[in-house]
């Protein structure tokens, strides 16, 4: 299977996790950046995009891993993920990356230099590529996602309530006169 047909954009989804910029440190040792992909299996195009997903997969288990016919669920980058409240009755697609994913702007194809710039946030929407791979070593065979690129397509209700807006922000400041932020600084040097 080449790597064209191994790999999908998945277009607006909910993101978790986005570890985009800079390496988590997970139990003291740096992780891998990448994101979570939270996709509705209610939801038609969502759906759609599932079962390309699970047929790729299931097409690299019989291609790559010789003589084996199915692995287990849990060894799939796509699945149930029962440790969230906010994953009930999704499938949760964990996309990594060995360096750093390229993220975009939000509207433009030009590639964003850190979060601010992304708008990324857990919890909004975004349009992601991945590329799915097969893993065969010491620690087993799986099948897993490498996010390839990433950029925000709109607001969702954040994940972890620390996102403020903009509006929020500026919520209760007053706008002043010019004059009342002036003050002389002889007064100040005595």
């Amino acid at each position: 299977m080449n790597r064209d047909e191994r790999t999908f954009i998945i277009q607006n989804v909910r993101v978790s996790f986005p570890h985009l910029f800079e390496k988590p440190i997970i139990n003291g040792d740096e992780g891998k950046c990448g994101a979570r992909l939270m996709l509705d299996p209610m939801d038609k195009k969502h759906k759609i995009m599932i079962d390309k997903i699970f047929d790729c997969a299931h097409t690299l288990v019989k291609e790559e891993f010789k003589g084996v016919k199915k692995i287990a669920d849990e060894k799939y980058c796509l699945r149930e993920d029962p440790s969230r409240a906010e994953y009930e009755d999704l499938l949760i697609l964990s996309a990594n990356s060995p360096d750093y994913p390229v993220v975009m702007k939000p509207n433009s194809r030009e590639r964003a230099s850190d979060v601010g710039q992304s708008g990324i946030y857990a919890g909004c929407y975004v349009t992601a590529k991945i590329e799915l791979w097969p893993q065969d070593n010491t620690h087993g065979k799986r099948i897993n996602a490498r996010l390839v690129s990433i950029r925000f397509e709109g607001d969702g209700e954040p994940l972890d309530g620390t996102r403020i807006s903009e509006s929020e922000a500026v919520d209760g400041f007053d706008v002043s006169d010019e004059e009342d932020f002036e003050f002389d600084i002889e007064d100040e040097a005595a």
